[in-house]
């Protein structure tokens, strides 16, 4: 994700360039974990997506509300006016969530860290030790589905990347708002008005660069 095309100089932005390289480390980890434990995803399974509406941090609402910005500038006046709605009017079903597009994410690119790390990643206890098991849909070639403890590297051949580390490192980007979690649509339609007055600001004509949603005035006498 690159925020410099669309976002003007600001604390937000450089924040948004700090959450996408977590983003690309989180992959990564992920990547290397698919690699080495045999442990995938069916081919074209949205079923995460399907039953599940993530509570995400204001930060990666600003960067879901950007990046829908840049593909998409009249979806997100509609979205800081209307909201969010599932697209198959399920109230369980992501908003973003798309069967018609690659990995059924309209916003794959920019989708939250609890998304890039579902399915692959451990948790850890009360006592700290880190669990893994294969997600009820997943595939795992060597036919081990949970471990945890000690057994994790040696069940799958690698440590998972541990969900509640990536959690602590996106927390301390924004630690005034790390207790402020919500639900995606609501997250989403609470930042985009913010996003949308910092892109704006570099607009040629800033006061007449959004929708007209002026109300029409009553003509005298």
């Amino acid at each position: 994700m690159n925020f410099h095309s669309i976002l003007n100089p600001s604390l937000l932005k450089d924040q948004l360039d700090l959450l996408a390289r977590l983003y690309n480390k989180a992959d990564l980890a992920v990547d290397n974990f698919v690699k080495k434990s045999g442990v995938s995803c069916p081919f074209g399974c949205g079923s995460c997506c399907e039953g599940f509406v993530p509570d995400i941090l204001p930060l990666e609402a600003a960067a879901l509300a950007a990046f829908i910005a840049i593909k998409n500038r009249p979806m997100a006046y509609e979205m800081a006016a209307m909201g969010l709605s599932s697209r198959d009017g399920s109230t369980t079903s992501c908003p973003l969530y798309n069967k018609e597009t690659s990995y059924h994410c309209s916003v794959y690119e920019a989708r939250p860290l609890i998304c890039r790390l579902f399915a692959f990643s451990a948790v850890k206890s009360k006592t700290g030790e880190e669990a893994f098991s294969v997600c009820l849909h997943g595939l795992s070639s060597s036919g081990i589905r949970k471990a945890k403890g000690g057994m994790l590297k040696e069940s799958f051949g690698i440590m998972p990347p541990v969900m509640a580390d990536f959690g602590m490192e996106l927390a301390a980007m924004e630690p005034d708002s790390s207790a402020d979690r919500k639900i995606l649509s609501e997250a989403v339609q609470l930042a985009m008005p913010k996003v949308l007055f910092i892109i704006g600001l570099g607009d040629s004509d800033p006061w007449h660069s959004g929708p007209g949603l002026k109300p029409l005035l009553t003509k005298a006498g």
